[in-house]
């Protein structure tokens, strides 16, 4: 049983601690969304996902839906296009950009979802919005795991030589574009797992203070601050609190009556003083008596 309050002291004591610092982590947490949810907007409209390189046939650069080439009087030359999926090169690169644009629809509604702190608790929001950028960050690896399966078309080849192949990159090279796709991957994970640790640390926590055995199971706390001692229960007598702190009962007995007269320390007392009409009755005296 001791051992058991004391594992609940301290939970609650580190639940507290944790609450503390719950907002600041929270704004973070929505800072940081706020940042992947631009970072997969860039991703999904840059074509820098793979390009040239010196060993290139020639000049040219692909992104999930978009590639771009060069021509021989140095003209830039950029196809494929979102509203016509035909134009997209091959079907690895048009499921790529399917769940590519399905995780920046998923963030964008998550960001929109934080209205909800206002209307709902605070541990539910976090659970939704966690779900989502979980969701978010798997679509988004499928993205990234489906787009090397592209690199065997014929545009791809033509720039990148004839050992291009599925996930063969040939004499091509990895941009920045898939390199932010990785890294927005990374941080879709990280924030959703925090927003699972912000919840359940919330529920806990809530769930610790809803429950009327841990302040009842035993008169004190180690946590003195924790709560307020100067509030008593129903349930509490006024015996016990003076037992708590050590008072002893006192009872007053009136005193009898006595000639009192009330003038300023800078006048002189004179016998008109305590037989004037305007005085009035001297309260009566009170003796503290200890039992």
């Amino acid at each position: 049983m001791e051992a058991e309050l004391k594992y609940r002291e301290t939970s609650h004591y580190y639940s507290n601690k944790f609450m503390r610092n719950s907002k600041a982590v929270g704004v973070l947490w929505g800072i940081f969304t706020v940042c992947y949810a631009i970072i997969t907007i860039v991703v999904f409209m840059q074509d820098q996902w793979i390009g040239d390189s010196d060993n290139s046939k020639g000049p040219g650069n692909f992104g999930l839906w978009r590639w771009c080439t060069d021509t021989q009087d140095n003209q830039r030359i950029c196809r494929g296009r979102l509203d016509e999926f035909s134009t997209i090169l091959s079907p690895a690169f048009r499921a790529a950009t399917v769940f590519t644009g399905l995780a920046v629809i998923i963030i964008i509604l998550c960001i929109i979802a934080f209205v909800l702190f206002f209307m709902c608790r605070s541990s539910d929001v976090f659970k939704i919005c966690g779900a989502m950028q979980l969701l978010s960050g798997l679509c988004l690896a499928i993205g990234i795991l489906s787009f090397p399966a592209g690199w065997d078309n014929d545009e791809v080849r033509a720039i990148c030589g004839e050992e291009a192949d599925d996930y063969k990159l040939g004499n091509c090279g990895v941009r920045w574009g898939y390199v932010l796709a990785c890294v927005g991957f990374f941080d879709a994970i990280i924030l959703g797992c925090l927003a699972h640790t912000l919840a359940g640390k919330k529920m806990k926590l809530l769930e610790e203070l809803s429950d009327p055995a841990y302040y009842h199971s035993r008169p004190g706390s180690m946590y003195k601050g924790e709560i307020n001692p100067g509030f008593l229960g129903d349930n509490q007598s006024l015996a016990g609190s003076r037992k708590s702190v050590n008072l002893q009962p006192v009872m007053l007995m009136p005193h009898g009556h006595a000639e009192m007269d009330r003038y300023s320390e800078y006048s002189q007392r004179t016998g008109r003083a305590s037989h004037s009409p305007f005085r009035g009755a001297p309260p009566p005296q009170q003796h503290n008596f200890q039992l």
